[in-house]
């Protein structure tokens, strides 16, 4: 048999895990509970936010793909016309001209620059008066030179808008689509490189942006002091452009109050249901249910030994085996465990732990005796012949101990004709059976003379009642006299005082065990008080010495 091995260093963390979970389970409930909703709450914000910045680099994309589509359309007219057109005010030229403003969309007009760069006439106005200074400033592209924000004369009025000069024709682009787009898909939009760079929209929101807004400025930027998010996606090339957009809190869920509003629920529920949750599996780690499985280990079983007494002699002939837990440094005894055991399944785990233990403490404690009784006690669903002779053989073959006689007890309650071939079969294999609490159950006589079991022990109840003479006590000779007919040996339990000892003794009841001569005792003060009775005396006469369990 393998020695006991104290539990390794995962059992002792996770024992202590569950005690500090179990020490207040509302309270660590009700954080985890908010914890978790707000972790949840805070991925639902972020997965948001992504989609909410997904939406804006879409809408910069569109920005960069009108601006490119002007681009491409103005650069296409300008080309054409320095390639293919004179810069002549005649009628003739400027139809030709007019004419090829129908196949440019974003092409408004178009003016004629003298040698000086001046403008002197135009397709919507004709010759001029007197021809427009220079413009100066701008912004090189790859098209041209931009002039944003230019007044350009009209037949009635003029107008602020942005032209494009390359050579001997500026042309003016129709940009409002531009500027729609502006303002629908951004905050800021800027364009040029170095000293050009100019700001090409702005909105109410414009003062969140940056100033100036650096080609290179990173795509995502948070500014904390105002929990916003800015935005932003530049085109490289001869004239960089740059679009910005500012992130707000609200923005998440603007004109989506149903949403929220669920969200807000959605982080109440989360919150309660995960609270009532960890509460409850915190609870569980406090339950025996679950300590039960922390108790039932090798460190965890106890064995107490009841001295079993001849009643003439006064020696002791052997002892009763009582298991018992310790949860952490408390002493744990059977009806505060045992259903706990049972629903999860660990009774065969806790026999086969407490006989192991019981056998390998009293082979190595136990003086040489004749032939002593070691009674234990296994559930009525653990006595199969196979398992329990494989494991008390193999326990009696490590220990080397021939003097002592294994005996196995079943209550009368659980003695069912089920489980008397497995019985029969132990009994075969060289253990005695003994039938305990004799006279509360329900076995006829039939059953127990097929048993033909070594020992019927006589429930407490009889023996506390002698005294009274009632009618329970009044069965005794009858259970002696069944003991008698199919051969078995009597043990009465509970006995507490010298007269049930000596009037058992005069009704021919060999045996006797009980708290007048001792209770369960640890395994030291066991062998001590064996070594007391050696000799043996009268049991109902001696004084009945103290022992502590």
């Amino acid at each position: 048999m393998q020695a006991n091995k104290p539990p390794g260093a995962p059992h002792h963390l996770m024992r202590w895990l569950g005690q500090m979970l179990g020490r207040h389970p509302r309270v660590l409930g009700v954080l985890c509970g908010y914890s978790v909703a707000l972790v949840v709450t805070a991925g639902l914000a972020f997965v948001a936010l992504e989609l909410q910045i997904k939406e804006v680099k879409a809408g910069h994309t569109q920005v960069l793909g009108r601006m490119q589509a002007i681009q491409d359309d103005v650069g296409k007219l300008l080309t054409a016309l320095n390639a293919s057109y004179p810069s002549d005010c005649t009628p003739e030229n400027l139809n030709q001209l007019r004419s090829l403003l129908f196949s440019h969309r974003y092409a408004r007009d178009i003016g004629l620059l003298d040698e000086q760069h001046r403008q002197f006439c135009s397709t919507s106005l004709g010759l001029f008066e007197t021809p427009e200074r220079q413009r100066e400033g701008g912004i090189d592209g790859s098209i041209g030179r931009y002039h944003l924000r230019a007044e350009v004369r009209l037949s009635k009025t003029s107008l602020r808008t942005t032209l494009v000069e390359r050579d001997r024709f500026i042309v003016t682009i129709d940009d409002k689509p531009a500027q729609d787009m502006f303002a629908q898909f951004s905050d800021a939009v800027w364009a040029g490189s170095g000293q050009q760079r100019r700001r090409v929209f702005k909105s109410s929101e414009d003062n969140l942006t940056d100033d100036p807004l650096p080609s290179n400025t990173e795509a995502l930027r948070v500014l904390w002091g105002n929990a916003q998010l800015l935005v932003t996606t530049h085109k490289p090339g001869v004239s960089p452009i740059s679009v910005q957009s500012v992130i707000k809190p609200a923005d998440l869920y603007d004109n989506q109050y149903e949403i929220l509003a669920g969200a807000v629920g959605l982080f109440f529920l989360l919150a309660f249901l995960t609270s009532e949750a960890v509460t409850q599996r915190c609870r569980y780690f406090q339950s025996m249910d679950y300590r039960i499985h922390h108790m039932c280990t090798p460190a965890g079983v106890v064995c107490h030994y009841q001295p079993i007494l001849d009643l003439a002699s006064g020696k002791v002939v052997g002892c009763e085996v009582l298991g018992r837990l310790l949860d952490q440094d408390q002493l744990m005894y059977p009806d505060q465990f045992i259903p706990a055991l049972n629903r999860q399944g660990l009774n065969w785990s806790f026999d086969r732990l407490v006989s192991s233990r019981a056998l390998r403490d009293l082979a190595s404690a136990l003086p040489a005796q004749n032939n002593f009784v070691v009674a234990l006690n296994f559930f009525p669903q653990n006595l199969r012949r196979d398992a329990i002779h494989a494991h008390l053989k193999a326990a009696q073959e490590a220990l080397g101990r021939s003097d002592m006689q294994i005996e196995l007890e079943v209550t009368e309650y659980d003695f069912a004709p089920e489980i008397l071939p497995e019985l029969r079969k132990l009994k075969a294999n060289g253990f005695s059976i003994s039938i305990d609490d004799f006279g509360t159950g329900y076995s006829n006589l039939g059953m127990v003379k097929r048993m033909a079991p070594d020992r019927l022990k006589i429930d407490r109840t009889f023996v506390y009642e002698m005294e009274d003479a009632t009618l329970r006590s009044s069965l005794i000779p009858e259970i002696i006299g069944i003991a008698q007919a199919v051969g078995s040996e009597v043990i009465a339990e509970g006995i507490e005082t010298a007269e049930q000892a000596y009037s058992l003794r005069a009704l021919g009841v060999q045996y006797g065990q009980g708290y007048h001569f001792a209770r369960p005792l640890p395994l030291d003060a066991f062998i001590t008080y064996l070594c007391e009775h050696a000799v043996g005396a009268d049991p109902a006469s001696s004084a009945q010495k103290t022992h502590t369990p």
